[in-house]
């Protein structure tokens, strides 16, 4: 079966085009006025032998239901239209009645996930990233929830230009009764990670422009001292096309997973379904609130689900019933 979304002024519009490249056979699965005033309209044809097409007749049949709830999320998410027809046409093979375990298994075929910390590695984590992003707060939680499990960890950094940037990080480190080390280039970078090599270390770095070369070898030069994982933060209401071209630079120069701040403040999941894509950077964690103590949660394929579909109506609770007394 194969699924392709389609664009109109109206639905007249929008069904004449599915007419038009799928034939009258075209099964409508959904439709939905979108932002813009227009309508999408997602269509599927079977172009798969009799016996296979009445198999997966069946099988949709059977996750209709969960097939309109999720083409209908990914158009008020506003998903591209082109990775919103990849996503279709994995749900349909994965088609039940559960939405989120069939977008769940749609979001796996098509996005990578690894998780940002990996707490039997000894490999520092560094995260970098532009201005603004959330580095430090992201340490900050890391360093709480590492203090929280009763570990010996060292809290490394190298923002010493940034107005107040130590100094948000050392109120945090002092709250948690360790140590914060400066440092102040590569060389004295790589000898505090030898200092403390065994340990869990959380490496804060400046906010640096990956596309001015002299920006990007320092970033690239914190880097390879660290000699662990690094991890690019960007926010979630980044522009799509900006965080892409982001994502790509800060991958050349080290960045090898993603983490997402401020998604509390997303209201639609397309830009950051884009990037993810795009990108080529696996999700990681994503960041739900300022506060330090929230701790950062972890990306798969069923969370990334959870923020595309509608949340389920609170179940409301039966009123009690008084007992009756004997008489």
């Amino acid at each position: 079966m194969r699924l392709k979304s389609f664009h109109g002024a109206n639905i007249t519009d929008a069904m004449r085009q599915v007419r038009e490249a799928l034939g009258e056979d075209a099964i409508i699965v959904a439709t939905r006025e979108d932002d813009t005033g227009g309508v999408r309209v997602t269509a599927a044809i079977d172009d798969v032998p009799v016996e296979e097409a009445q198999l997966a007749e069946e099988k949709q049949t059977e996750g209709q239901g969960a097939l309109e709830v999720i083409a209908e999320s990914l158009t008020r998410h506003q998903v591209p239209a082109y990775l919103s027809e990849k996503l279709m046409a994995a749900a349909t093979q994965f088609a039940n009645d559960d939405p989120l375990l069939t977008l769940g298994a749609a979001l796996d075929t098509h996005f990578k996930f690894q998780p940002a910390y990996d707490e039997k590695s000894t490999k520092p984590l560094i995260l970098v990233g532009p201005p603004g992003v959330g580095k430090t707060l992201c340490i900050a939680k890391f360093a709480t929830q590492a203090t929280l499990a009763k570990k010996q960890i060292a809290v490394i950094s190298t923002d010493i230009e940034r107005a107040g940037g130590m100094e948000q990080l050392a109120a945090f480190t002092r709250l948690l009764k360790i140590d914060l080390m400066q440092i102040e280039d590569a060389h004295a970078l790589a000898d505090a990670v030898a200092l403390h090599k065994g340990k869990p270390i959380f490496i804060d770095t400046p906010g640096r422009n990956p596309f001015d070369p002299v920006e990007a070898k320092q970033i690239q030069d914190l880097v390879a001292a660290a000699g662990g994982e690094t991890a690019l933060v960007l926010t979630a209401g980044h522009d799509a096309s900006e965080a892409v071209d982001l994502a790509h630079a800060f991958g050349k120069i080290g960045a090898r997973r993603l983490i997402v701040s401020r998604i509390e403040m997303m209201r639609r999941s397309g830009s950051l379904l884009r990037l993810a894509h795009e990108g080529r950077l696996p999700l990681s964690a994503y960041s739900a609130s300022s506060k330090v103590i929230d701790p950062l949660l972890p990306f798969n394929p069923v969370s990334l689900a959870r923020l595309i579909l509608p949340k389920p109506a609170p179940a409301q609770e039966k009123p009690a019933t008084k007992k009756k007394s004997a008489s």
